[in-house]
């Protein structure tokens, strides 16, 4: 030990320790050196520069180090037998599987949500006289096609109540049970619905005429001033239907020679084959 760095007492003879001060020209030296770093980095940006370097030093290390990492917890892997593999495989084909049904099922779901939040956001009348209804099956009867829908227990559907998709009247309830009621569609050849156009205003019943063919507007005379592509909605007479629901829109006008009235086609925009919900408005 230098005998700088310490002090002998005179008394027991025993070391003081004590560091030694620092020499003033290291404490100018060092000041000079941080101010130095210190005014580089703000004029200069130099500490950006080095982290930057220093960065494309670190990242081939950082890969090399990596490789015996890898080759390390690789040797595990290495002695597994054939069966072993064969078998993690099929584990892993049954995951899979797994997760294609619980996409395809939340898919489903998600349709089934749009349906619902765009046929709630149709409704315009009064939201207490609604009730959502599921589809369960509907008829192949051409010309009579009747849709059979799932009610709650507890339901207060009745009979003549209307069913409403999206775009529109689907039909009236004509029978119920206790979990289910009976739909007569719109393409029901039983079916007649008094409606009123959107720009004539004028006065009419929509006939079915079987599914997948437009309805008719019966007993038109010629002198009715219809017009192509004029949209009709149910014109609340005769208090079955209420006022101002969507029917169809005309899609032809034929005077016929050998006819007193006007052949008019309505088609109904609305299908019951490509959906699953609908509502029933309870009319007061």
């Amino acid at each position: 030990m230098h005998r700088r760095e310490h002090k002998v007492s005179y008394l027991s003879s025993e070391a003081i320790f004590a560091i030694p001060a620092m020499k003033p020209s290291k404490v100018i030296l060092s000041i000079l050196i941080c101010s130095s770093l210190i005014f580089s980095d703000i004029y200069f940006e130099s500490s950006s520069k080095i982290r930057g370097y220093a960065q494309d030093l670190f990242i081939p290390l950082g890969a090399i180090i990596n490789v015996p990492v890898g080759l390390v917890s690789s040797i595990p892997d290495s002695f597994r037998t054939r069966s072993q593999l064969k078998h993690a495989l099929e584990e892993a084909e049954v995951e899979n599987k797994k997760l294609k049904v619980i996409n395809q099922f939340l898919e489903k779901v998600s349709k089934d949500n749009e349906e619902l939040n765009t046929l709630w956001s149709s409704a315009r009348l009064n939201f207490d006289n609604y009730s959502f209804v599921k589809k369960r099956s509907i008829s192949s009867n051409e010309f009579q096609p009747l849709l059979i829908v799932d009610i709650g227990r507890n339901s207060q559907a009745k009979v003549n109540d209307i069913l409403l998709s999206s775009k529109g009247l689907i039909g009236r309830v004509i029978s119920l049970g206790f979990y289910s009621a009976e739909i007569m569609l719109l393409h029901d050849v039983r079916s007649s619905i008094p409606i009123i156009s959107e720009k004539s205003k004028l006065h009419g019943n929509v006939r079915g005429s079987g599914t997948g063919r437009p309805g008719n507007i019966d007993y038109i005379k010629k002198t009715a001033s219809y017009e192509l592509g004029e949209k009709v909605y149910t014109s609340g007479i005769a208090g079955i239907f209420p006022e101002g629901i969507f029917v169809g829109e005309i899609t032809s006008i034929d005077d016929l020679a050998d006819n007193q009235f006007l052949q008019i086609e309505v088609s109904f925009m609305q299908s019951p084959f490509n959906q699953d919900f609908y509502l029933i408005y309870k009319n007061e």
